[in-house]
C-alpha cells in the first residue's frame, strides 16, 4: 500500500524531493486532528530546537495545527563550588523569552495539567526530560504523548544516547519519533525514524557538537510528524517498514546498546580492560579522567597499603610505545626490551575500584555502595620530553600522559608526580 498517498500533498512532495531524510515505519488511517494543545516537557539544548519548531508552527497562519502550548521543566539544580549558585534550566529561559506559560515540576504526583483557553491538554511531548511521565496524564490527553530520541531505536536505548553512540565510535547515528509508553521510558510506537544509514557522526566529534547536528533535525521530523497526523491513533505496523528499521549501523556483530545515565564511575580508567584509544575517547566524552594510585615514597618506596590517592589524568593521548620501541607490544610484562636499551624508568601502581551490584534489599534501604578493589602495577617510561610517561594499556596499545592531578594539589608534569628518573 502506498503510504505517502494518505498524506498531505506538500508532505508528498518533500518526501519526494528529499527520500532519504526520514522514513514512517508506522502510518496512522486517520489524518485529521483537532488543534493541539500541547504540554512541551524538556530541559536542554536538544529540546529548545524542538520547542523553537513547535513555537514557529503555532505562529503560522492558516495552519490551524498548533492552538497553544504549555511548558514544564524541572527545578534549577545548585551548582559550582558549594552548590550555592542555581542554574536557571535552559528550556526555562527560552520559554520565557516566547512567553509562553511555564510549569516548574519535579514531580508529577498530585499534579494536574493546565488547561489553556479552559480546553483539556490534548498532546504531551517530551523531549529530553528525564523525568518519567505518568500514565495518569498520557491517558488523559486525548492523543497520548510524543517523545524526539536522538538515536536510531532500538540502537541506544536510554537517558544518554548521544555520549553512548560517541563512546562506542558509532560511525552513524539518528532521530527516533516515538510514542510516550505509560509503561516504561523508550518503549513506544516508533512513528519516524532516520533512513538508514543515518547521519554520519563528525570524526572527533563531541556531545555538545553531536547534540548541535541532530537537534535541528529532531525538531524538523517533529513538526513534519505533527503535521502528518502521525500522532493520531490507532497505528497500524506495516511488516515490511519494521524489517527495514533496524540501522545499518547495528547488526549481528553490533547489536544494539544501551546508553544508560553517565555517573562519576564511568569516567574512571580501567587498567586491565581498556585500550589507549577507549581512554583517549573517554575523555573527549566525557572530559577528565580519573584513577587512583599510590605514590613513591622516600628514596622511591612505595607508601604504605591503601595510601592511594585519587588523581585526575590530562594531556593524553595515544602513542605507538616509549621513547626507542615506539612499535613495541604493550603486553611485554619485562621491563626491558629485547635488546635491552630501553628499560623502564619506573613503576606505577593504579588502583581501580568497581562497585560492588547492590541487592533489591540494599537499593531499597539506600546502603552506602560497596567496592572491589585491584591494585594494577605497570611499568612507564619517561616521555622524551622529559615531562610527559607512557604506559601500556590493552591490546598492546600505549598510552601518553602528559599532566596528573593528586587530591590536594595542582596539575604536575607525570614524571614529577610518578618520581621518574627521566627519559632514555
Amino acid at each position: 500500500m502506498n503510504v505517502s498517498r494518505f498524506a498531505p500533498s506538500s508532505l508528498r512532495t518533500a518526501r519526494a524531493a528529499t527520500p532519504t531524510r526520514w522514513r514512517q515505519p508506522y502510518r496512522s488511517f486517520s489524518k485529521r486532528s483537532d488543534p493541539l494543545r500541547i504540554l512541551f516537557c524538556g530541559s536542554d539544548e536538544f529540546s529548545v530546537a524542538s520547542l523553537k519548531a513547535l513555537h514557529n508552527e503555532h505562529k503560522k497562519t492558516g495552519t490551524g495545527l498548533i492552538q497553544s502550548i504549555d511548558v514544564v521543566v524541572r527545578p534549577s539544580k545548585p551548582t559550582g563550588r558549594g552548590y550555592k549558585v542555581l542554574r536557571e534550566v535552559r528550556l526555562q529561559a527560552f520559554a520565557k523569552e516566547l512567553n509562553l506559560p511555564i510549569h516548574v515540576r519535579d514531580t508529577f504526583t498530585g499534579w494536574d495539567m493546565p488547561k489553556p483557553d479552559d480546553e483539556p491538554i490534548n498532546l504531551i511531548i517530551a523531549v529530553s526530560f528525564g523525568l518519567f511521565v505518568p500514565p495518569r496524564l498520557i491517558h488523559a490527553s486525548k492523543y497520548g504523548g510524543l517523545n524526539v530520541h536522538p538515536s536510531m531505536l532500538p540502537d541506544l536505548r536510554g537517558p544518554a544516547p548521544i555520549h553512548h553512540a560517541l563512546l562506542a565510535e558509532r560511525p552513524f547515528t539518528g532521530i527516533t519519533i516515538q510514542t510516550l509508553s505509560p509503561e516504561n521510558f523508550d518503549a513506544g510506537v516508533h512513528l519516524a525514524q532516520t533512513p538508514p544509514p543515518g547521519i554520519a557522526i563528525p570524526t572527533g566529534c563531541t556531545p555538545d557538537h553531536l547534540q548541535q547536528v541532530l537537534a535541528p533535525e529532531g525538531a524538523r521530523m517533529l513538526v513534519e510528524a505533527l503535521r502528518a497526523g502521525l500522532h493520531v491513533p490507532p497505528y497500524e505496523k506495516e511488516e515490511e517498514a519494521c524489517q527495514q528499521r533496524a540501522p545499518v549501523a547495528t547488526t549481528t556483530e553490533t547489536p544494539p546498546l544501551h546508553a544508560p545515565k553517565i555517573t562519576t564511575q564511568d569516567r574512571q580508567v580501567l587498567w586491565t580492560a581498556q585500550t589507549a584509544r577507549q581512554v583517549v575517547v573517554r575523555q573527549r566524552v566525557l572530559g577528565p579522567l580519573w584513577t587512583h594510585l599510590r605514590l613513591p615514597g622516600k628514596d622511591g618506596v612505595k607508601e604504605a597499603e591503601g595510601s592511594e590517592k585519587r588523581a585526575i589524568l590530562d594531556e593524553i593521548s595515544v602513542v605507538g610505545g616509549p621513547p626507542g620501541r615506539e612499535h613495541a607490544s604493550a603486553g611485554t610484562s619485562d621491563r626491558t626490551t629485547g635488546t635491552g636499551t630501553s628499560s623502564a624508568d619506573g613503576d606505577v601502581v593504579w588502583v581501580q575500584k568497581t562497585p560492588v551490584p547492590q541487592t533489591k534489599e540494599e537499593k531499597k534501604a539506600r546502603a552506602a555502595l560497596r567496592w572491589e578493589t585491584e591494585s594494577v602495577t605497570s611499568p612507564y617510561w619517561v616521555n622524551v620530553d622529559g615531562e610527559a610517561v607512557i604506559v601500556p594499556m590493552g591490546e598492546e596499545s600505549w598510552l601518553r600522559i602528559g599532566r596528573i592531578k593528586v587530591e590536594g594539589s595542582t596539575f604536575k608534569p607525570a614524571r614529577t608526580v610518578l618520581g621518574g628518573k627521566g627519559s632514555k
